[in-house]
């Protein structure tokens, strides 16, 4: 418990203030000095600071107090916590007893082992016999003055940092419980041995916890200090203390994934740069930057690694009104390379023009899967819905379902349909994995139990036929329809299709087919309503090519502007164009069956030859126009897509995109106007 002294002491030695404007601008307007409120998110201030009398308010939110709930709020702190936290901050000791003990000594201990061991570390480094570390160092452009303003060290092992804490006054269980020394037999260990060691301090520039990484081949190749009364790894980042200052000038925080690499930034004069420490960025690092800046740019190796890494931080987007981007070098060169090579200011030119991480992330997806495709496309969108799934409840859901929609080349609808599917999937996935675990706790909790006698955990393992084997937890996922826009996808691989070939839908302009039920439902692609059109159209014109192959022959040079949905159509058709002048229906169908087996399926099921009143020709150049038009609004919808998406687009490439999304639509108005002037071909009365 602190006492009321000591609680008095901390608020007297706090300025309300020096502590709001730490991460707060704040200007005077006539008693009182106001800003933004960095509770909420605003940009007419409403938040003020009255001096006077040390006490705060938030016309905005309606939150307001002094020192101790002002920090409570800014750093998610119990009232307790707050005390210390300004006790720490104005150097001040309590005593916070608690069954006899007193926490802030503890602490305060903890503390002055790490200190003690922090500056071991860095004599051997500076004056020690072994020279390896200061050669390590040096290899990397590290010299003296390197050394001396981040305090790196060198851990020799052989219980030297043992003996030095020792006779300095520190008890074993001290060094145990500050994670640089463990239990070995009887006695005790350096926790580290021939490591370069990097001091991590806390946001007041407090030594708190270690990394070390060897020089040479061994491993672990990073070996970090264990979580500690005053460490957490999941809380802390590297070089926060130095980048605190400089990310509240800077409106920015940039986070790499390594000491040096944050290192070689600030000796290159980027000072806003912190550095996880062997953890992915966390919920408590967002929390904790946007208390200084609501932008973070994370800064990636040019690997797989930190492409992962980016889709995972998605799950924090929302956070805090946070501002979320990424820069990912380029070749797979990290951040003290690239500074190496080319230098600060092409650095800080990445990160001014850092892409919004939701934009990288949707960028690489289609990246990794051809697009094109629909098979390809069907990848990306499972990927895309999967990243999304953490923020399925967000406002801004629509949002990301037209993102991921430009991005594929998807229609929104069909995005947000798939989304759903997704959803559920992943919803019974974790159902699944939770029961396995379940199981498995279970498991072993009576393995616990009784490990030589017959119980009911091991008559099932008995009856399973192997000792020790888990349950068997049955996958009871959700029965999920299969959407009317699904195709196998083995009709995108050469493979015949295991539906009916007009299981495609229904056309504006009258294309028909029926859904058969029976279709398989996974593997499956999705396609767009466009698509599904055209599919059907595409099946029409292979019906009326392969019966009348000469017919065709003077409207080539238009079916080289149709973009064909199923490219096994597309082989057929020119293999029909390919045959002389005068061959007969039969013969073209045999080389239409060299080019493609499942022929007979594709081109059999057109009814416009029977259900039209109009000549060959008329219903030649509807089909034909009707498949440029759909080809054209899928060109238009992909150009305004990239005109949505174009931040990275120069004025020329805009200006290209503008002229040719203009063109699509002039098109796009005369093949209507040619469509309808035709009278429907499909009317059978």
């Amino acid at each position: 418990m602190i006492s009321d002294e000591d609680k008095n002491r901390v608020r007297a030695a706090t300025d309300l203030v020096d502590l709001v404007q730490e991460t707060v601008p704040l200007k005077p307007r006539g008693q009182d000095l106001w800003g933004c409120c960095p509770f909420h998110g605003e940009k007419t201030p409403s938040f003020h600071v009255i001096p006077a009398t040390q006490v705060w308010h938030c016309f905005g939110c309606g939150k307001g107090g002094d020192c101790f709930t002002y920090v409570m709020e800014r750093e998610n702190l119990s009232f307790p916590e707050a005390i210390r936290y300004l006790a720490d901050r104005a150097g001040i000791e309590i005593h916070d007893s608690y069954d006899g003990g007193n926490r802030g000594t503890k602490r305060t201990r903890l503390m002055d082992v790490c200190d003690a061991t922090a500056a071991f570390y860095h004599t051997q480094l500076m004056r020690g016999h072994d020279g390896r570390a200061r050669e390590y160092f040096a290899s990397r452009g590290m010299g003296a003055e390197v050394c001396r303003r981040y305090r790196l060290g060198f851990a020799p092992g052989h219980e030297a940092l043992v003996r030095h804490l020792g006779e300095a006054g520190f008890t074993a269980q001290e060094m145990i419980d500050a994670n640089v020394a463990v239990k070995r037999g009887r006695g005790l260990a350096d926790r580290f041995f021939d490591r370069v060691m990097f001091p991590i301090f806390d946001e007041r520039g407090r030594c708190i916890a270690f990394g070390g990484r060897v020089m040479g081949d061994g491993q672990p190749k990073y070996l970090n200090t264990a979580e500690t009364a005053i460490f957490h790894k999941k809380r802390n980042l590297y070089g926060f203390n130095w980048a605190k200052q400089h990310i509240v000038s800077d409106a920015r925080a940039v986070v790499v994934e390594g000491y040096t690499d944050a290192i070689a930034c600030y000796e290159a004069g980027i000072g806003n740069v912190v550095a996880t420490l062997g953890t992915a960025l966390t919920e408590q690092h967002v929390k904790t930057l946007t208390r200084f800046s609501k932008q973070i740019i994370y800064l990636f190796d040019g690997d797989a690694a930190g492409q992962k890494a980016a889709e995972r931080a998605i799950q924090f987007i929302e956070q805090s009104s946070v501002d979320l981007r990424c820069v990912v070098l380029p070749d797979n060169m990290d951040p003290m390379e690239f500074l190496t090579a080319r230098g600060g200011d092409a650095l800080r030119a990445l990160l001014d023009d850092a892409e919004p991480l939701m934009d990288f992330v949707f960028g690489k997806l289609a990246e990794r899967s051809d697009v094109s495709t629909p098979a390809g496309r069907t990848k990306a969108l499972d990927e895309a819905c999967r990243l999304i799934y953490p923020l399925r409840a967000s406002y801004l859901i629509d949002s990301y379902y037209m993102q991921i929609a430009d991005r594929l080349r998807l229609d929104v609808d069909t995005v947000r349909s798939a989304a759903q599917e997704v959803f559920r999937a992943v919803r019974s996935e974790e159902s699944t994995a939770r029961r396995r675990e379940q199981a498995r706790e279970s498991a072993g909790a009576a393995s616990a139990w009784d490990r030589t006698t017959a119980s009911p955990a091991g008559g099932a393992r008995g009856s399973s036929g192997a000792s020790g084997a888990l349950p068997t937890v049955r996958d009871d996922g959700e029965d999920v329809d299969v959407p009317y826009d699904y195709v196998p996808l083995d009709a995108y691989e050469g493979v015949a299709p295991a539906e009916p070939e007009d299981a495609h839908g229904y056309s504006a302009f009258g294309f028909q087919g029926s859904v058969d039920a029976s279709a398989p439902a996974a593997p499956a692609v999705v396609l767009t309503d466009l698509e599904r059109r055209a599919l059907a159209g595409e099946r029409e014109l292979l019906t009326l090519l392969t019966s009348s192959p000469d017919a065709f022959r003077p409207f080539a040079d238009r079916i080289t502007e149709i973009d064909w949905v199923d490219p096994r159509h597309e082989a057929i058709a020119w293999a029909v164009l390919a045959t002389p002048e005068g061959t007969s229906p039969a013969d073209v169908m045999n080389a239409v069956l060299a080019v493609c087996p499942e022929a007979p399926q594709l081109v059999s099921s057109g009814l416009i030859s029977s259900t039209s009143s109009h000549s060959t020709e008329t219903n030649i150049e509807f089909l034909i126009d009707t498949l440029e038009l759909y080809t054209v609004q899928r060109r238009l919808r992909e150009a305004q897509a990239q005109l949505r998406q174009g931040r990275g687009l120069s004025h020329e490439e805009r200006r290209e995109l503008t002229i040719k999304a203009t063109r699509y639509a002039a098109r796009q108005r005369e093949l209507h106007k040619a469509v309808g002037g035709i009278a429907d071909p499909f009317r059978t009365e």
